[in-house]
């Protein structure tokens, strides 16, 4: 079981909705007086190491050169964007080059490098609603993305967060466009790796204890 993997291996860190040492690193909302303590370890960006985002400011470490992380888990794309922006804040001063991609063979590659040193793929997010209102929801979607979508002297921007000074608010900050996929199974949508992945996991677990449910 990956948790346990994870728990076992690190003696401490910040994953977002676990507990015991997986939580030690975590330190809520600090910009928030009195917030420490009800948002420390949320799953949400309540806690300030969560998400790609959070996992880049644990790694780097505040101003002060405070730092708990030594390794990130996180999609290359962030990372890249991050950089290249600097709009973040955390950025400030850093290059591609001071950091590396952890192969999977056991080697060390640079993050432009991504395609050949990776843990896997991550399948596409998916907005996941009740069969009775799919066509609400697609036509306020559909509508939103050609009013906001694309516009990039809009004063809300629909797909990018950074001006909120977050990261994949609504959807991903990496997100070019929303598409129909209510005609295509799940495992088209999480894709054959992925989907052999999962599975691969689930079947390492004991039985009853984890039930792979996707419901398109």
């Amino acid at each position: 079981f990956l948790y346990s993997a994870y728990r076992n291996y690190f003696w401490k860190g910040c994953m977002p909705g676990a507990d015991g040492n997986l939580c030690k690193v975590c330190i809520g909302d600090s910009e928030v007086e009195g917030a420490r303590v009800s948002s420390r370890c949320a799953a949400s960006h309540n806690e300030r190491y969560y998400g790609n985002m959070g996992a880049l400011r644990c790694l780097v470490g505040n101003p002060s050169g405070r730092s708990f992380g030594d390794v990130a888990f996180l999609e290359h794309s962030n990372l890249l964007q991050n950089i290249e922006s600097e709009i973040s804040g955390w950025a400030k001063g850093y290059t591609a080059i001071d950091f590396e991609l952890l192969c999977r063979d056991g080697t060390r590659a640079a993050v432009t490098e991504w395609a050949g040193c990776n843990l896997g793929p991550i399948p596409p997010s998916t907005v996941m609603t009740r069969p009775v209102t799919v066509t609400k929801i697609y036509d306020f979607l559909m509508k939103s993305q050609e009013s906001l979508g694309s516009k990039l002297d809009s004063e809300f921007h629909l797909f990018q967060s950074r001006k909120y000074g977050e990261s994949d608010l609504l959807f991903k900050d990496t997100t070019q466009y929303l598409v129909h996929a209510s005609h295509m199974s799940y495992q088209e949508v999480l894709g054959v790796s992925f989907f052999q992945l999962a599975e691969s996991v689930f079947n390492c677990t004991p039985a009853g204890k984890v039930k792979f449910l996707i419901v398109s």
